[in-house]
């Protein structure tokens, strides 16, 4: 794709959607936010639908909206969530692994089905499924940080349980890479190659709390409350590895390592 693209982002908002819109500003695109109400939608190169709250019946509605577009994009980026995947501790997943059974899983599969729908409409469709997207700033870690630091500092779960994960950065750049990629369709994985464990991503938050890990709970109510890795998965990238993308962040000691030096200057994806 060329520069200076016009994208439409419904989630402009949100704690992705701003950093995403702030850097593609800075990179000399028009960011124009998604309005909610019913009605015309405005012109684009790209949609990003990054409202992962909506349902089956929003993301339809946001298709039939598509489809009475004067001017439609080229492509459009659904934001899903590896819970399409469901409780797999122990199965190595990716892009061509069955959905899960369980009642997330299938309101994920039933939001993306709809979104593929836009296929019909000549829109190239990328479903990304993010892990639990990583940055003091925002997000599950955002909302446990003020509770560390207040020494509410524990492992939900078994130190050993597996979740999938993506630094924000790493996140943003896949964005942007699922943009550009024309190959790139259908599932891809906003995740980090080398998922972590409760234990470590517990003491890497505790150390940013500036805290110490006092224990664990048990709880998976108190996960999912928390809104964190309430299944235990390890779902791979392999669609974005095929393709050529790289992470500055492959695994959460790496991550760790940039949360405690100045940020060198990146190459985009």
């Amino acid at each position: 794709m060329n520069k200076d693209l016009v994208i439409a982002i419904a989630g402009s908002d949100g704690f992705v959607g701003s950093a995403l819109a702030a850097r593609l500003r800075a990179e000399g695109h028009t960011v124009l936010p998604l309005p909610e109400e019913p009605g015309l939608l405005p012109g684009s190169d790209v949609l990003i639908h990054l409202d992962r709250e909506s349902d089956a019946a929003g993301t339809r509605r946001l298709v039939s909206r598509l489809a009475d577009a004067v001017s439609r994009p080229k492509v459009l980026l659904h934001a899903s969530s590896v819970d399409v995947y469901g409780h797999r501790p122990g199965e190595p997943l990716d892009e061509s692994s069955p959905s899960g059974r369980s009642v997330r899983a299938r309101a994920c599969r039933a939001a993306e089905s709809e979104a593929l729908a836009a296929e019909r409409l000549g829109i190239r469709v990328v479903l990304l499924r993010f892990g639990a997207v990583l940055d003091p700033s925002g997000g599950c870690l955002g909302r446990m940080l003020p509770l560390m630091r207040r020494g509410l500092c524990f492992v939900l779960g078994d130190p050993g349980d597996r979740f999938s994960w993506i630094s924000l950065e790493d996140g943003l750049r896949m964005i942007e890479f699922a943009m550009r990629t024309e190959p790139v369709r259908g599932p891809l994985n906003v995740t980090a190659p080398v998922a972590a464990t409760q234990g470590a991503f517990a003491r890497a938050a505790a150390s940013l709390a500036g805290r110490r890990v006092l224990g664990r709970l048990r709880s998976r109510l108190l996960r999912r409350t928390l809104g964190v890795f309430s299944d235990i998965q390890d779902v791979a990238p392999a669609k974005a590895l095929q393709e050529g993308f790289g992470h500055v962040h492959p695994s959460l000691q790496f991550w760790m390592n940039s949360m405690e030096a100045p940020s060198p200057v990146r190459e985009k994806a």
